[in-house]
């Protein structure tokens, strides 16, 4: 399947390509998928596996990075490591069999031990201001982002973490290669007329 993530200050879309066997959700509700991302040199990671959960009721998506024991692990620069890269983002829509959804820009890192940072806040004020994304968007993704916290400091976050049995993660297969697609190509997520707009 593939996953569409638009970010509104780009000219084309980000295609993410999941194979089936890393297909762990989908549903009207929610997609779990999982890849083994290579090591990298420029992040200073071992090869790891990257879970990618979207919800058709939220304002976000996450992305938590775990080892082959399906245990999580911290990515990141030495002093802004993270298990999860939390995106704000417009909920999850599906076309067809494959998931879409735009960027709103602002970011949660969260820590293994439930500490958190919010970044890209400039970012964010910037898009809002350059009406990359609509008032309608910038209010839900405030909202979103409450929404996000109360999950990390109630524990819900890391429940959902846990759901998955461990032992899935070394089961994890490489992504499909990563492209872009015309904006044109997408509609679902173009401004003005997608349907979070």
């Amino acid at each position: 399947m593939r996953d569409y993530d638009y970010h509104p200050n780009e000219l084309d879309v980000r295609v993410f390509g999941v194979p089936e066997a890393g297909v762990l959700v989908r549903t009207d509700e929610m997609f779990l998928g999982q890849t083994r991302e290579p090591a990298s040199s420029e992040w200073g990671t071992p090869s790891l596996v990257l879970r990618h959960y979207a919800f058709a009721g939220e304002w976000f998506k996450l992305n938590a990075t775990l080892d082959d024991d399906g245990e999580l692990i911290e990515t990141g620069a030495a002093g802004d490591e993270y298990v999860v890269n939390c995106d704000i983002a417009t909920p999850l829509r599906w076309i067809g069999p494959d998931a879409t959804a735009v960027d709103l820009f602002l970011d949660v890192l969260v820590r293994r031990d439930g500490s958190y940072r919010i970044v890209d806040r400039p970012d964010f004020d910037d898009a809002c201001s350059r009406q990359l994304i609509s008032g309608s968007e910038a209010r839900n993704a405030e909202s979103g982002l409450k929404s996000l916290l109360h999950w990390i400091t109630s524990g819900r976050l890391q429940d959902l973490l846990d759901e998955p049995a461990r032992h899935l993660a070394a089961q994890a297969p490489p992504p499909l290669p990563f492209g872009r697609s015309p904006l044109v190509d997408v509609p679902a997520v173009a401004p003005h007329s997608r349907s979070t707009w």
